[in-house]
């Protein structure tokens, strides 16, 4: 393919960003937004049996809820910082295209292997942001769970549970609420920690990132 037809393929450097969006933008699930269900009539709680929703916890606590938000306000921000060099790019192509017919081959060719080179380096940053993002999500969250073990395991103690199962990965769809701790661990989570302050990972910043600021 030459770089003339790569170009043509593959030089919405826009659309670049909006797929970026997407793949980047913190994947949470919030049970408030699960549509209205007939009620169910719950059995017994079983004696010793407990489960919690890690994604619950994390879209009704305070920091959760921040560290969402925090996410969010950062991926919008390497959006709106590239979105000049991706503006130009498009600008180049069209400048590019209306003048392709008037350049002999030699020329054209340059200025398209140029502007490909310019498109190659963007679409590298893109990525480089979108594992930025991803690392950073990574890093916060790993922060919440932190702060959620000893709540998680003092209410284990409270409720005399026998075996604690997190919903979201154990495949419990449904359960007694009975059973369930996620709305007493939002309620000491918040009276433990509220906030997470943090700034986008860096790629090229050593390993041993400094801990959050809460």
């Amino acid at each position: 393919m030459t770089a003339r037809h790569r170009l043509s393929a593959g030089i919405a450097a826009g659309a670049v960003l909006a797929l970026a969006a997407q793949a980047t933008l913190p994947q949470v699930a919030s049970a408030q937004t699960t549509p209205a269900q007939p009620p169910i009539s719950y059995g017994a709680p079983i004696p010793g049996f407990c489960t919690f929703s890690f994604n619950q916890i994390m879209a009704q606590s305070k920091v959760g809820q921040s560290v969402v938000a925090r996410l969010k306000q950062l991926d919008q921000t390497w959006r709106a910082e590239l979105q000049p060099q991706a503006d130009a790019i498009n600008t180049d192509k069209r400048a590019l295209d209306a003048q392709a017919a008037s350049l002999d081959a030699a020329t054209r060719d340059a200025k398209e292997a140029a502007l490909q080179l310019r498109y190659s380096n963007f679409e590298k940053l893109v990525q480089q942001r979108q594992q930025e993002m991803q690392a950073t999500q990574q890093k916060e969250i790993g922060v919440v769970s932190q702060e959620l073990e000893p709540v998680l395991r003092q209410l284990f103690q409270t409720k005399s549970c026998s075996v604690l199962i997190e919903r979201d990965q154990g495949g419990v769809s449904v359960v007694n609420p009975l059973m369930d701790l996620s709305v007493q661990a939002v309620s000491s989570l918040d009276a433990k920690i509220q906030t997470l302050t943090f700034d986008r990972v860096h790629m090229d910043q050593t390993s041993g990132a400094a801990p959050a600021a809460r």
